[in-house]
Protein backbone atom coordinates (compact mmCIF):
# COMPACT_ATOMS: atom_id res chain seq x y z
CA UNK A 1 0.00 0.00 0.00
CA UNK A 2 2.43 2.35 -0.91
CA UNK A 3 5.29 3.56 1.87
CA UNK A 4 4.39 0.66 4.64
CA UNK A 5 5.95 2.33 8.18
CA UNK A 6 6.54 -1.60 8.98
CA UNK A 7 4.88 -5.19 9.31
CA UNK A 8 2.64 -5.79 11.70
CA UNK A 9 3.94 -7.99 15.17
CA UNK A 10 1.38 -10.92 14.38
CA UNK A 11 0.50 -14.50 13.01
CA UNK A 12 0.81 -14.17 9.68
CA UNK A 13 -1.94 -17.06 10.09
CA UNK A 14 -4.58 -18.32 11.46
CA UNK A 15 -5.88 -21.81 12.85
CA UNK A 16 -9.23 -23.29 13.95
CA UNK A 17 -8.43 -21.47 18.00
CA UNK A 18 -7.56 -18.15 16.37
CA UNK A 19 -10.86 -18.55 13.81
CA UNK A 20 -13.09 -19.52 17.26
CA UNK A 21 -11.58 -17.09 19.31
CA UNK A 22 -12.70 -14.56 16.86
CA UNK A 23 -16.26 -15.88 16.35
CA UNK A 24 -16.37 -15.55 20.57
CA UNK A 25 -14.95 -12.37 20.07
CA UNK A 26 -17.16 -11.05 17.27
CA UNK A 27 -20.28 -12.18 18.99
CA UNK A 28 -19.77 -9.98 22.06
CA UNK A 29 -18.91 -7.21 20.41
CA UNK A 30 -21.76 -8.14 17.97
CA UNK A 31 -24.17 -7.60 21.41
CA UNK A 32 -22.14 -4.57 22.63
CA UNK A 33 -22.62 -2.10 19.39
CA UNK A 34 -26.44 -2.98 18.98
CA UNK A 35 -26.78 -1.55 22.62
CA UNK A 36 -23.94 1.30 22.03
CA UNK A 37 -27.02 2.40 18.94
CA UNK A 38 -29.91 1.65 21.63
CA UNK A 39 -27.84 4.35 23.38
CA UNK A 40 -27.04 6.96 20.37
CA UNK A 41 -31.10 7.02 19.91
CA UNK A 42 -32.51 6.98 23.45
CA UNK A 43 -30.32 9.01 25.02
CA UNK A 44 -31.18 12.33 22.46
CA UNK A 45 -34.64 10.98 22.79
CA UNK A 46 -34.92 11.31 26.39
CA UNK A 47 -33.43 14.73 26.02
CA UNK A 48 -35.72 16.04 23.63
CA UNK A 49 -39.30 14.17 24.21
CA UNK A 50 -38.20 13.71 27.97
CA UNK A 51 -36.80 17.46 28.80
CA UNK A 52 -37.27 19.61 26.21
CA UNK A 53 -34.02 19.88 24.75
CA UNK A 54 -33.28 22.04 22.31
CA UNK A 55 -31.09 21.44 19.05
CA UNK A 56 -28.16 23.00 20.51
CA UNK A 57 -28.76 21.05 23.89
CA UNK A 58 -28.94 17.96 21.50
CA UNK A 59 -25.53 18.83 19.97
CA UNK A 60 -24.05 19.16 23.55
CA UNK A 61 -25.06 16.31 24.88
CA UNK A 62 -23.32 14.15 21.47
CA UNK A 63 -20.30 16.71 21.94
CA UNK A 64 -20.02 15.53 25.40
CA UNK A 65 -19.91 11.64 24.77
CA UNK A 66 -17.44 12.01 22.03
CA UNK A 67 -15.22 14.85 23.24
CA UNK A 68 -13.61 12.36 24.81
CA UNK A 69 -11.30 11.63 21.99
CA UNK A 70 -9.45 15.26 21.61
CA UNK A 71 -8.63 15.49 24.85
CA UNK A 72 -7.25 11.53 25.61
CA UNK A 73 -6.94 10.14 22.42
CA UNK A 74 -3.27 10.91 21.95
CA UNK A 75 -2.42 9.97 25.54
CA UNK A 76 -4.38 6.38 25.18
CA UNK A 77 -2.54 5.63 22.46
CA UNK A 78 0.60 5.84 24.25
CA UNK A 79 -0.85 4.02 27.37
CA UNK A 80 -2.00 1.01 25.25
CA UNK A 81 1.60 0.53 23.73
CA UNK A 82 2.74 0.31 27.34
CA UNK A 83 0.37 -2.55 29.01
CA UNK A 84 -1.73 -5.29 28.02
CA UNK A 85 -4.78 -4.28 25.95
CA UNK A 86 -7.25 -7.03 26.82
CA UNK A 87 -7.58 -5.83 30.92
CA UNK A 88 -8.10 -2.40 29.19
CA UNK A 89 -10.72 -3.59 27.00
CA UNK A 90 -13.10 -5.19 30.07
CA UNK A 91 -12.39 -2.48 32.52
CA UNK A 92 -13.81 0.10 29.81
CA UNK A 93 -17.06 -2.40 29.56
CA UNK A 94 -17.45 -2.59 32.91
CA UNK A 95 -17.51 1.19 33.77
CA UNK A 96 -19.54 1.88 31.18
CA UNK A 97 -22.37 -0.61 31.79
CA UNK A 98 -22.60 1.12 35.55
CA UNK A 99 -22.63 4.60 33.54
CA UNK A 100 -25.50 3.35 31.67
CA UNK A 101 -27.26 1.51 34.38
CA UNK A 102 -27.51 4.00 36.37
CA UNK A 103 -29.64 5.89 33.97
CA UNK A 104 -32.90 4.06 34.81
CA UNK A 105 -31.95 3.82 38.58
CA UNK A 106 -31.77 7.70 38.83
CA UNK A 107 -35.00 8.16 36.92
CA UNK A 108 -36.88 5.87 39.38
CA UNK A 109 -35.43 7.79 42.21
CA UNK A 110 -36.80 11.00 40.24
CA UNK A 111 -32.96 12.38 39.83
CA UNK A 112 -32.71 12.36 35.99
CA UNK A 113 -32.56 15.78 34.04
CA UNK A 114 -30.10 16.67 31.25
CA UNK A 115 -27.13 17.36 33.93
CA UNK A 116 -27.34 13.47 34.67
CA UNK A 117 -27.47 13.07 30.60
CA UNK A 118 -24.49 15.09 30.06
CA UNK A 119 -22.50 12.95 33.28
CA UNK A 120 -23.38 9.88 31.69
CA UNK A 121 -22.86 10.44 27.95
CA UNK A 122 -18.89 11.87 29.23
CA UNK A 123 -18.39 8.72 30.90
CA UNK A 124 -19.10 6.77 28.28
CA UNK A 125 -17.03 8.87 25.77
CA UNK A 126 -14.22 8.54 27.66
CA UNK A 127 -14.14 4.77 28.51
CA UNK A 128 -15.11 4.24 24.95
CA UNK A 129 -11.58 5.66 23.94
CA UNK A 130 -9.54 3.24 25.90
CA UNK A 131 -11.81 0.56 24.80
CA UNK A 132 -11.93 1.18 20.83
CA UNK A 133 -7.81 2.15 21.33
CA UNK A 134 -7.25 -0.93 22.57
CA UNK A 135 -9.10 -3.34 20.40
CA UNK A 136 -8.21 -1.93 16.85
CA UNK A 137 -4.45 -2.25 18.17
CA UNK A 138 -5.44 -5.53 19.81
CA UNK A 139 -7.19 -7.40 16.89
CA UNK A 140 -3.95 -7.66 14.32
CA UNK A 141 -2.49 -10.39 17.12
CA UNK A 142 -5.58 -12.19 17.70
CA UNK A 143 -6.57 -13.12 13.86
CA UNK A 144 -3.00 -12.60 11.94
CA UNK A 145 -2.56 -10.91 8.94
CA UNK A 146 -4.24 -13.16 6.39
CA UNK A 147 -7.34 -13.01 8.17
CA UNK A 148 -7.47 -9.13 9.19
CA UNK A 149 -9.43 -7.84 6.55
CA UNK A 150 -12.06 -10.53 6.80
CA UNK A 151 -11.99 -9.79 10.72
CA UNK A 152 -12.28 -5.90 9.77
CA UNK A 153 -15.17 -6.91 7.44
CA UNK A 154 -17.32 -8.92 9.98
CA UNK A 155 -16.49 -6.62 12.45
CA UNK A 156 -17.85 -3.73 10.30
CA UNK A 157 -20.73 -5.68 9.21
CA UNK A 158 -21.98 -6.00 13.11
CA UNK A 159 -21.30 -2.00 13.10
CA UNK A 160 -23.60 -2.19 10.37
CA UNK A 161 -26.19 -4.01 12.10
CA UNK A 162 -26.04 -2.46 14.71
CA UNK A 163 -27.27 1.10 13.11
CA UNK A 164 -30.32 -0.88 11.84
CA UNK A 165 -31.56 -2.90 14.50
CA UNK A 166 -30.30 -0.28 17.63
CA UNK A 167 -32.35 2.99 16.66
CA UNK A 168 -35.28 0.24 15.77
CA UNK A 169 -34.55 -1.68 19.02
CA UNK A 170 -34.41 1.71 21.26
CA UNK A 171 -38.04 3.04 19.10
CA UNK A 172 -39.72 0.25 20.50
CA UNK A 173 -38.11 0.51 24.04
CA UNK A 174 -39.08 3.78 24.94
CA UNK A 175 -42.96 3.06 23.34
CA UNK A 176 -42.80 -0.29 25.48
CA UNK A 177 -40.84 0.59 28.72
CA UNK A 178 -39.68 4.27 28.53
CA UNK A 179 -36.93 5.73 27.94
CA UNK A 180 -34.55 5.34 31.22
CA UNK A 181 -35.51 1.75 31.27
CA UNK A 182 -34.33 1.22 27.73
CA UNK A 183 -30.97 2.01 28.81
CA UNK A 184 -30.61 -1.02 30.79
CA UNK A 185 -30.65 -3.00 27.54
CA UNK A 186 -27.56 -0.83 26.77
CA UNK A 187 -25.76 -1.94 30.27
CA UNK A 188 -26.18 -5.34 29.87
CA UNK A 189 -24.82 -5.68 26.29
CA UNK A 190 -21.50 -4.35 27.26
CA UNK A 191 -21.33 -7.35 29.93
CA UNK A 192 -21.72 -9.75 26.52
CA UNK A 193 -18.32 -7.83 25.52
CA UNK A 194 -16.93 -8.60 28.39
CA UNK A 195 -17.56 -12.18 28.36
CA UNK A 196 -16.28 -12.25 24.32
CA UNK A 197 -12.83 -11.01 26.06
CA UNK A 198 -12.59 -13.29 29.20
CA UNK A 199 -13.56 -16.06 26.90
CA UNK A 200 -10.72 -16.00 24.54
CA UNK A 201 -8.36 -19.11 25.23
CA UNK A 202 -5.97 -17.46 22.57
CA UNK A 203 -3.02 -16.00 24.94
CA UNK A 204 -2.46 -12.23 24.26
CA UNK A 205 1.05 -11.33 23.00
CA UNK A 206 3.39 -9.54 25.77
CA UNK A 207 4.22 -6.15 25.01
CA UNK A 208 7.33 -5.64 23.51
CA UNK A 209 10.29 -4.94 25.63
CA UNK A 210 12.09 -0.97 25.49
CA UNK A 211 13.93 1.23 26.60
CA UNK A 212 11.76 3.48 28.79
CA UNK A 213 10.86 7.35 27.32
CA UNK A 214 8.55 9.99 27.94
CA UNK A 215 5.47 10.48 27.19
CA UNK A 216 5.79 13.26 24.57
CA UNK A 217 8.32 11.85 22.80
CA UNK A 218 6.14 8.38 22.26
CA UNK A 219 3.08 10.60 21.49
CA UNK A 220 5.37 12.62 18.86
CA UNK A 221 6.12 9.42 17.23
CA UNK A 222 2.98 8.09 16.99
CA UNK A 223 1.69 11.52 14.94
CA UNK A 224 4.67 11.70 13.14
CA UNK A 225 4.44 8.01 11.71
CA UNK A 226 0.99 8.61 11.02
CA UNK A 227 1.13 12.24 8.83
CA UNK A 228 4.30 11.05 7.58
CA UNK A 229 2.84 8.12 5.56
CA UNK A 230 0.69 9.44 2.49
CA UNK A 231 -1.79 7.45 2.35
CA UNK A 232 -2.65 6.86 5.88
CA UNK A 233 -2.64 10.73 6.19
CA UNK A 234 -4.68 11.39 3.16
CA UNK A 235 -7.60 8.83 4.52
CA UNK A 236 -7.40 9.89 8.06
CA UNK A 237 -8.44 13.31 6.86
CA UNK A 238 -11.00 11.79 4.76
CA UNK A 239 -11.98 10.25 8.07
CA UNK A 240 -12.31 13.34 9.90
CA UNK A 241 -14.10 15.32 7.17
CA UNK A 242 -16.24 12.18 6.91
CA UNK A 243 -17.02 11.80 10.52
CA UNK A 244 -17.93 15.77 11.00
CA UNK A 245 -20.51 15.41 8.09
CA UNK A 246 -21.92 12.03 9.10
CA UNK A 247 -22.28 13.48 13.06
CA UNK A 248 -23.98 16.29 11.63
CA UNK A 249 -26.40 15.08 9.68
CA UNK A 250 -27.82 12.55 11.96
CA UNK A 251 -28.13 14.86 14.52
CA UNK A 252 -29.96 16.94 12.39
CA UNK A 253 -31.79 14.46 10.53
CA UNK A 254 -33.85 13.39 14.57
CA UNK A 255 -34.81 16.36 14.79
CA UNK A 256 -35.90 16.94 11.28
CA UNK A 257 -37.94 13.68 12.17
CA UNK A 258 -39.51 14.74 15.43
CA UNK A 259 -40.11 18.36 14.89
CA UNK A 260 -40.63 18.51 10.84
CA UNK A 261 -42.64 15.36 9.90
CA UNK A 262 -44.03 14.97 13.55
CA UNK A 263 -43.00 11.61 13.70
CA UNK A 264 -43.32 8.38 16.34
CA UNK A 265 -40.29 7.24 18.12
CA UNK A 266 -40.77 4.09 16.80
CA UNK A 267 -40.83 5.58 12.89
CA UNK A 268 -38.41 7.94 13.06
CA UNK A 269 -35.99 4.83 14.74
CA UNK A 270 -37.04 2.90 11.26
CA UNK A 271 -35.96 5.99 9.40
CA UNK A 272 -32.39 5.72 11.04
CA UNK A 273 -32.43 1.69 10.56
CA UNK A 274 -33.14 2.07 6.57
CA UNK A 275 -30.74 0.99 4.69
CA UNK A 276 -30.44 -2.02 6.38
CA UNK A 277 -29.89 -4.74 3.45
CA UNK A 278 -27.88 -1.94 1.73
CA UNK A 279 -25.13 -1.50 4.54
CA UNK A 280 -25.07 -5.19 4.86
CA UNK A 281 -24.34 -5.78 1.21
CA UNK A 282 -21.74 -3.10 1.34
CA UNK A 283 -19.73 -4.44 4.51
CA UNK A 284 -20.25 -7.94 3.18
CA UNK A 285 -18.41 -7.11 -0.78
CA UNK A 286 -15.79 -5.23 0.72
CA UNK A 287 -13.40 -7.90 -0.67
CA UNK A 288 -15.05 -8.69 -4.20
CA UNK A 289 -15.38 -4.78 -4.81
CA UNK A 290 -11.43 -4.07 -4.05
CA UNK A 291 -10.79 -7.09 -6.14
CA UNK A 292 -12.37 -5.54 -9.46
CA UNK A 293 -12.54 -1.85 -8.58
CA UNK A 294 -9.49 -1.89 -6.98
CA UNK A 295 -8.55 -0.11 -3.07
CA UNK A 296 -7.98 3.05 -4.26
CA UNK A 297 -11.33 3.48 -6.44
CA UNK A 298 -13.38 1.53 -4.02
CA UNK A 299 -12.12 4.49 -1.45
CA UNK A 300 -13.25 7.34 -4.02
CA UNK A 301 -16.58 5.99 -4.31
CA UNK A 302 -17.57 5.45 -0.68
CA UNK A 303 -16.11 8.22 0.52
CA UNK A 304 -17.84 10.59 -2.66
CA UNK A 305 -21.35 9.15 -1.73
CA UNK A 306 -21.13 11.05 1.45
CA UNK A 307 -22.11 14.23 -0.68
CA UNK A 308 -25.64 11.92 -1.53
CA UNK A 309 -27.13 14.68 1.39
CA UNK A 310 -26.96 17.58 -0.75
CA UNK A 311 -30.49 16.36 -2.01
CA UNK A 312 -31.69 16.90 1.20
CA UNK A 313 -33.84 19.75 0.26
CA UNK A 314 -35.97 18.39 -2.36
CA UNK A 315 -37.48 16.69 0.96
CA UNK A 316 -39.29 19.97 1.01
CA UNK A 317 -40.45 19.65 -2.46
CA UNK A 318 -41.22 15.27 -2.46
CA UNK A 319 -42.77 13.18 -0.10
CA UNK A 320 -40.22 13.49 2.76
CA UNK A 321 -39.77 10.15 4.57
CA UNK A 322 -39.16 8.17 1.23
CA UNK A 323 -36.51 10.31 0.20
CA UNK A 324 -34.74 10.66 3.68
CA UNK A 325 -34.85 6.64 3.43
CA UNK A 326 -33.69 6.53 0.04
CA UNK A 327 -30.39 9.24 1.02
CA UNK A 328 -29.75 6.59 4.24
CA UNK A 329 -29.65 3.90 1.90
CA UNK A 330 -27.00 5.17 -0.53
CA UNK A 331 -24.96 6.26 2.27
CA UNK A 332 -25.57 3.21 4.41
CA UNK A 333 -23.57 0.82 1.87
CA UNK A 334 -20.70 2.98 1.43
CA UNK A 335 -19.61 3.77 4.88
CA UNK A 336 -18.93 0.14 5.94
CA UNK A 337 -16.61 -0.26 2.85
CA UNK A 338 -14.92 2.99 3.94
CA UNK A 339 -14.14 1.73 7.42
CA UNK A 340 -13.14 -1.67 6.93
CA UNK A 341 -10.44 -0.94 4.21
CA UNK A 342 -9.10 2.17 5.68
CA UNK A 343 -8.60 0.43 9.17
CA UNK A 344 -7.31 -2.84 7.70
CA UNK A 345 -4.84 -0.13 5.41
CA UNK A 346 -3.44 0.98 8.80
CA UNK A 347 -3.01 -1.83 10.61
CA UNK A 348 -1.52 -3.54 7.94
CA UNK A 349 0.89 -0.45 7.74
CA UNK A 350 1.77 0.08 10.74
CA UNK A 351 4.26 -2.40 13.38
CA UNK A 352 2.31 -3.41 16.62
CA UNK A 353 4.56 -1.92 19.30
CA UNK A 354 3.29 1.27 17.39
CA UNK A 355 -0.25 0.62 16.96
CA UNK A 356 -1.74 2.28 19.92
CA UNK A 357 -0.55 5.28 19.20
CA UNK A 358 -1.42 5.77 15.49
CA UNK A 359 -4.53 3.79 16.01
CA UNK A 360 -5.14 6.39 18.94
CA UNK A 361 -3.67 9.39 16.72
CA UNK A 362 -5.99 9.09 13.75
CA UNK A 363 -9.27 8.24 16.41
CA UNK A 364 -8.52 11.47 17.99
CA UNK A 365 -8.48 13.45 14.40
CA UNK A 366 -11.00 11.28 13.21
CA UNK A 367 -13.56 11.08 16.60
CA UNK A 368 -12.41 15.39 16.93
CA UNK A 369 -14.65 15.39 14.15
CA UNK A 370 -17.22 14.29 15.60
CA UNK A 371 -18.31 16.71 18.34
CA UNK A 372 -17.51 19.59 16.75
CA UNK A 373 -20.05 18.22 14.06
CA UNK A 374 -22.65 17.80 16.45
CA UNK A 375 -22.01 21.33 17.64
CA UNK A 376 -21.85 23.04 14.47
CA UNK A 377 -25.40 20.88 13.50
CA UNK A 378 -26.95 21.94 16.68
CA UNK A 379 -26.02 26.00 15.90
CA UNK A 380 -26.91 25.39 12.49
CA UNK A 381 -29.97 23.95 13.01
CA UNK A 382 -31.06 26.65 15.25
CA UNK A 383 -29.99 29.10 12.75
CA UNK A 384 -31.00 27.81 10.23
CA UNK A 385 -34.43 27.17 11.49
CA UNK A 386 -34.96 30.79 12.92
CA UNK A 387 -33.77 32.17 9.53
CA UNK A 388 -35.87 30.00 7.09
CA UNK A 389 -38.69 28.08 9.34
CA UNK A 390 -38.05 24.71 10.79
CA UNK A 391 -38.51 22.57 7.93
CA UNK A 392 -36.01 24.52 5.40
CA UNK A 393 -33.20 25.55 7.81
CA UNK A 394 -32.96 21.68 8.97
CA UNK A 395 -33.29 20.85 5.25
CA UNK A 396 -30.24 23.77 4.15
CA UNK A 397 -28.27 22.62 7.59
CA UNK A 398 -28.70 18.34 5.80
CA UNK A 399 -27.02 19.94 2.72
CA UNK A 400 -24.29 21.73 4.07
CA UNK A 401 -23.53 18.65 6.10
CA UNK A 402 -23.44 16.11 2.93
CA UNK A 403 -20.62 18.75 1.18
CA UNK A 404 -18.25 18.39 4.52
CA UNK A 405 -18.99 14.37 4.24
CA UNK A 406 -17.56 14.31 0.96
CA UNK A 407 -14.71 16.50 0.74
CA UNK A 408 -12.04 14.65 2.38
CA UNK A 409 -12.56 13.37 -1.57
CA UNK A 410 -10.68 15.70 -2.77
CA UNK A 411 -7.36 14.64 -1.14
CA UNK A 412 -8.06 10.56 -1.97
CA UNK A 413 -7.28 11.72 -5.93
CA UNK A 414 -3.52 11.68 -5.31
CA UNK A 415 -1.60 9.07 -6.95
CA UNK A 416 -0.70 6.79 -4.07
CA UNK A 417 -4.37 6.35 -2.89
CA UNK A 418 -6.14 6.05 -6.75
CA UNK A 419 -3.25 3.60 -7.75
CA UNK A 420 -3.79 1.33 -4.62
CA UNK A 421 -3.93 -2.02 -6.00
Amino acid sequence: MGTAVGDPAAPTGVGPDRRRDFRTYWLGQSVSVVGDQVAAFVLPTIAITGFGASALQVGILNTVNTGAYTLLGLFVGVFMDRTRRRPVMIVSDLVRAAAFGAVPLLSAAGHLGMGVLYVVAAIAGVFAVFFNVASQSHLPALVGSDFLGTANARMEISNTLSLVVGPTLGGLLIQWWGGPTAMSVNAVSFLFSVAGVVLLRTPEPPMEARAASPVWHDLREGVSVLWQHPVLRRTTIASAARNFGNTAVNTVLLLFAYRALKLSSGVAGLLFASGTVAAVLGAWTVSRLRRRLGTGATLLAANGAGAVWVLAPLALAVPALPLLILLRVVSSFSLPLWNSIVVTLRQGAVPANLLGRVNATAGTLNFSAVPVGALAAGFGAQAGSAAFGTRTGLALTMMAAGICSAAGTVGLLSREVRTLP
